[in-house]
């Protein structure tokens, strides 16, 4: 099969930025680059012929950080999000009608409730008590947004054995009442079993070919959004079975990077680090090769070092791992050739990481690990440098600009810290190679959004954040795509419009690069092709 874009702006993102008109594609290929007449020229006169109309051509989004295997099961999940929940009441009752409606036994899911929202804290105001009235024949796991904490009821905790006398497990806390019972509230680590319960349910409660619809479907949802490549940024055994299923049945139509994890959500991936999973190339669509290890938490807070006003300084938040334990896991999975990415928040978290990759590249020589720091969310100037000269790849998720802006700039000035919220232009006026991504489903997962918050540095409640970190379209364009690839291993074949590539490729309703900033969020994704073939169309 033949294809033939003419008539409009093809931004190619390719190392001279050049922009075209025409782009030609045969068997799913890029096959010539430039007017309308060359790209013409290189097609026969069957060619199916798309006339962009003054629209963008641009290259197949990359999303390389993005929970895509627990998005998969909202249709069969309560949403908990605010909107369209009002407060933890309405998420009460629709945890109500959702058991009204299933089976004894049967889980009850909910996700998307964020407890920033509400005051307190959030420690109970989804409470073991009223989700056990909601559901009192059903487990229930309750996602946290941040999705470092559940919410749970009894039957959930008694069947993985969370009871009063229940430790506390290393890096994750059960929250109790003052007479010591749990409250269902579980941060970090100690929402793993229930998770890890509530995720094997769905396979064994709704069979492989109904799970494996729903990620063909969610699929379909990031095709809407121009994501044509997918890095699952914490894939568990389970997550791994729902892939390979639906991969056998040929419904997976953009290609999935399974980011290795241990058994459970915040586990150790120690088997992974140690080679275990060498065969997760299982498919073209289907593909490893690389380690996630959670460097430290959400709850109660990342692993930072805070700046009092006296100059004093404290360490708040506690990393999952010591720096020795760390560099093991990394050196491990350095030795069998694997990628590794460490999630990091705090500025202390970021250091414990680097330090592991400086001490990786040390002890084991390789010509292009790639390693990778995800988040990178309070990092300081002198940290931004270090990540640069020792070429660590940052992989950042610019759709937190709008979702969260302002709690970025709140917490950096609470915690004295000599940070900028996001700081994308320092980061790439320092070389620094940033790759973005959206971190779904905690922030939001439309790429022109966050195109949208790197130009104009707009939050959701229209306030500027850090407006002199502001960068250009086509820059912003680049990290959300070729850089995006090459974080994946993925630039030889997409994130470019080139001669030889892949023809994962976008249609936008307006260039970026001519409108102005605050329109971008306004921009619509047209048409979505994968291999050439039209997967989405408005």
């Amino acid at each position: 099969m033949e294809l033939l874009f003419t008539g409009g702006r093809v931004l190619t993102i390719d190392p001279m930025d050049r922009i075209a008109s025409g782009v030609a594609v045969r068997d799913g290929r890029i096959v010539a680059v430039g007017d309308s007449a060359e790209a013409r020229a290189a097609v026969g006169p069957d060619a199916v012929h798309v006339d962009l109309r003054g629209r963008a051509l641009v290259p197949g989004f990359c999303d390389p950080h993005n929970h895509f295997s627990m998005t998969t099961f909202e249709p069969r999940s309560v949403d908990c999000r605010t909107p369209p929940m009002a407060g933890p009441a309405q998420v009460i009752d629709a945890v109500a009608a959702a058991a009204a409606g299933a089976p004894d036994g049967q889980w009850i899911w909910g996700l998307g409730f964020a407890a920033r929202n509400f005051e307190p804290s959030g420690d109970e105001l989804l409470h073991r008590r009223d989700l056990d009235e909601a559901a009192p024949n059903n487990p229930v796991c309750v996602m946290d947004s941040s999705y470092h904490a559940c919410y749970a009821n009894s039957a959930a905790m008694a069947l993985v054995g969370i009871d009063r006398d229940t430790p506390n497990p290393p890096g994750g806390e059960i929250r109790k009442d003052d007479d010591g019972e749990p409250n269902g509230v579980l941060w970090e680590r100690a929402m793993d079993p229930v998770h890890h319960a509530s995720m094997r349910s769905y396979i064994d409660t709704f069979g492989e070919d109904v799970v494996a619809g729903l990620v063909e479907q969610n699929a379909l949802r990031h095709l809407s959004h121009g994501i044509t490549s997918v890095g699952d940024a914490l894939v568990m055994p389970e997550s791994a079975e729902i892939y390979r299923l639906t991969d056998e049945r040929g419904k997976l139509p953009i290609v999935i990077h399974q980011m290795r994890g241990g058994p459970g959500f915040f586990a150790a991936p120690e088997d992974a680090a140690g080679g275990a999973y060498m065969e997760d190339d299982v498919s073209d669509r289907l593909r490893g090769g690389i380690v996630k290890i959670f460097m430290d938490p959400v709850w109660p807070s990342p692993a930072m070092t805070v700046c009092h006003e006296d100059g004093t300084t404290e360490p708040v938040g506690e990393p999952y791992y010591g720096q020795e334990e760390v560099d093991h896991l990394v050196l491990d999975a350095a030795s069998h050739g694997l990628q590794v990415a460490i999630h990091c928040i705090g500025n202390r978290a970021v250091e414990q990481g680097l330090n592991a990759f400086e001490r990786a590249q040390r002890e084991i020589k390789r010509d292009d690990p790639r390693y990778r720091i995800e988040h990178f969310s309070f990092a300081t100037p002198e940290q931004i440098e270090r990540a640069r000269s020792l070429g660590v790849i940052i992989s950042h998720q610019p759709p937190f600009l709008n979702a969260i802006g302002e709690f970025f700039e709140t917490r950096i000035a609470e915690a004295g810290l000599d940070s900028v919220p996001i700081p994308y232009r320092d980061m790439l006026d320092a070389g620094v190679f940033v790759a973005s991504g959206s971190d779904f489903p905690c922030a939001p997962v439309q790429p022109l959004l966050g195109l949208y918050g790197l130009v104009s540095r707009t939050a959701r409640d229209g306030r500027q954040v850090a407006a002199d970190q502001a960068i250009s379209p086509l820059e912003a364009l680049r990290t959300y795509t070729l850089n995006s690839a090459t974080a994946m291993f993925r630039e030889h074949e997409v994130g470019s419009i080139e001669i030889g590539k892949r023809a994962d490729l976008v249609v936008l309703s307006h260039d970026p690069t001519l409108v102005d900033p605050t329109y971008i969020q306004e921009m619509a994704v047209q048409q979505t092709y994968v291999d050439g073939d039209l997967l989405y169309s408005v």
